[in-house]
């Protein structure tokens, strides 16, 4: 790793990619065809269509794309509702707002004119006789009509009605045909909240089923199926539902590896990293990102500023700081484990492997290969005998379960991942390695992504949690906790146990999170459980170590905990947690407020 002169990259933006010369997947000829598709099949309006993928994979630069397309055909209008500002009925009234948005005015004004001459508009809604000689009282007619929406279920009807008067201009009275049409645009249908996604489903299908009327969704739909609604109790059920509503579906393929890399090179050209990654690399950047676009982005873009901002990493190498960015974002919880442990830590994952190959074929493999070696002298650092010539299965096995049982989780759980150790093994040898793990102890990643996978689906919250967090060492956590407090969370950190009995009856938390060992003591995490429980915490409690063993989860489930090397099991315990809280948000006071107030 030497100090290169590396030039000043540049970050990557989110936004969905509209210029057909940017486009690194492909994306304008699906756009092309399903241009096509919508603007021959208006005369079959209304219809849904679905783009559906996972977060990440592209939808809203499709949905981009195609609305470009459309909008320059003769005889189309397009229009794009924000999901995410909307909730309960304003999610209905935006979305006819919008619509009626696209018509022309004189028409609108007529249709008006129409209903209250039928006396089909309710007293709420006041338009003077002469609104056909001023907008603004047209606009304002239309606001008190949506603000009766909210409390008025027969303004609603009114509003389908006015709705519906004003596009009958549009049908040609010989064929029954619509001679325009209407393309509105939902991104993100799924992430905007339960109650506000139904609403959304239940305008389209009630209130916008309207000839002249065609929607574009963007959304997971496997996401969508697992919504909870009311009088249906299956996802069978719930999949039908969707099928009400939604014609015809486009799911967003899984690119091809050329295809991934292609995108990769593209972006690292424009951030100018290029010259940092090599083809293996970006083919374990492909592997692991799931060619999910924005999660490349967002590790690239990781890179960028943890070298601008920090300018010890010029004098490091801009290529040990790639490789360190990589292993956070890919593998965050051996990346944790190297900062909270001392020595060559990826060096004895790597000698973790070894051994476990020797002890799986029973010493076949020659001792005097030197990563064999280096096998055996982890196993013993852990205490584990390693077996000798002529040893029967039952003592292989043994020792197997014995080193699986003391070495980290995060271990077990990568052991077998090619992509990992090939990160690994390019750290370099022993001593460029440790160079690195000193760095990173002394001064770890700033930029960290979230734990919580968005791309599994509307990111959960956890309003109501109030999460104690207890360990000397907080570097590394930061992830978590900025993760949960951006989703409602309240967290108090303290390294110690005394702290933590200070906070206990301010704070009144109802979750705990605790490291194990302190200054040597490892013990402290447990022996502090115990005291919290003594001053009156009954709440549930998780042990977050670096080092998981068959004895220290024993110790854990003594005091009512569970314990784990995961940050992903972290943030899953915690949502549990938060589930669990009552509407108040309050658990019951401590059993035993005196036993604090004598420490105060």
């Amino acid at each position: 790793m030497v100090a290169v002169d590396e030039g000043e990259f540049v970050l990557l933006n989110d936004l969905p990619v509209e210029d057909q010369t940017l486009d690194l997947l492909g994306t304008s000829m699906v756009a092309g065809e399903l241009a096509n598709l919508i603007y021959g099949s208006r005369a079959s309006t209304p219809f849904v269509l679905a783009v559906d993928g996972r977060w990440g994979t592209g939808k809203s630069t499709l949905m981009r794309q195609l609305s470009d397309i459309l909008a320059g055909r003769p005889a189309v209008q397009t229009v794009w509702f924000n999901a995410w500002t909307a909730s309960g009925v304003s999610a209905l009234t935006g979305l006819l707002k919008v619509v009626l948005g696209k018509l022309d005015r004189n028409v609108v004004r007529r249709a008006f004119r129409r209903l209250r001459d039928n006396e089909l508009l309710g007293s709420s809604v006041r338009i003077g006789a002469t609104v056909a000689a001023s907008f603004f009282r047209l606009d304002r007619a239309l606001d008190q009509l949506w603000a009766q929406m909210s409390v008025d279920a027969r303004a609603r009807e009114q509003a389908r009605e006015l709705l519906r008067n004003s596009l009958d201009a549009w049908v040609d009275e010989t064929t029954g045909e619509p001679r325009h049409t209407i393309v509105v645009f939902v991104d993100d249908l799924d992430r905007c909240g339960e109650a506000t996604a139904i609403e959304i489903c239940e305008a389209i299908k009630l209130y916008l089923d309207l000839p002249g009327i065609a929607f574009v969704l963007g959304c997971d739909l496997s996401v969508l199926s697992r919504i909870p609604l009311s009088g249906i109790e299956t996802g069978a059920q719930v999949r039908e539902y969707l099928e009400k509503i939604v014609q015809v579906s486009y799911q967003i393929p899984v690119a091809s590896e050329a295809t991934v890399a292609s995108m990769i090179r593209g972006y690292a050209a424009r951030s100018r990293t290029g010259h940092l990654l090599t083809e293996p690399l970006i083919a374990l950047i492909g592997r692991q990102c799931a060619g999910n676009p924005r999660r490349v982005k967002r590790l690239l873009n990781s890179f960028v500023a943890e070298y601008q901002l920090d300018p010890h990493w010029r004098q490091f190498g801009a290529d040990g700081l790639l490789k360190s960015v990589l292993l956070q974002h890919l593998y965050p919880d051996l990346y944790r484990d190297i900062l909270h442990t001392a020595g060559d830590t990826a060096g004895d994952f790597l000698a973790y492997r070894h051994a476990r190959n020797w002890l799986l074929g029973r010493g076949q493999l020659s001792s005097d290969d030197e990563s064999i070696r280096a096998g055996q002298d982890l196993m013993t650092s852990y205490g584990v005998v390693p077996p000798g010539g002529g040893a029967d299965l039952e003592l292989w096995e043994r020792a197997l379960g014995q080193l699986d049982g003391r070495v980290s989780e995060a271990w077990r759980l990568l052991v077998d991942n090619e992509d990992c150790h090939r990160l690994i093994r390019d750290l370099g040898p022993e001593d460029e390695r440790l160079r690195l793990q000193n760095r990173l102890r002394r001064r770890p990643l700033s930029t960290a992504p979230t734990p919580l996978d968005p791309s599994a689906g509307t990111e959960p919250r956890f309003d109501g949690l109030r999460l104690l967090w207890v360990d000397d060492k907080p570097a590394g956590n930061e992830m978590t906790i900025e993760s949960l407090t951006a989703r409602g969370a309240q967290v108090r950190t303290c390294v110690d146990t005394r702290q933590a009995l200070d906070l206990l009856l301010m704070f009144r938390p109802n979750a705990l999170v605790s490291d194990v060992g302190r200054d040597g003591d490892d013990q402290a995490g447990f022996d502090g459980l115990r005291a919290l429980r003594e001053a009156g915490y009954s709440g549930p409690a998780l042990f977050f170590s670096s080092y998981v063993s068959d004895e220290r989860r024993r110790q854990a489930d003594a005091v009512g905990a569970e314990i784990t090397s995961s940050a992903a099991r972290v943030s899953e315990w915690a949502q549990a947690q938060a589930a669990a809280v009552p509407s108040t948000g309050r658990q019951r006071s401590p059993d035993a407020p005196e036993a604090l107030a004598r420490r105060k």
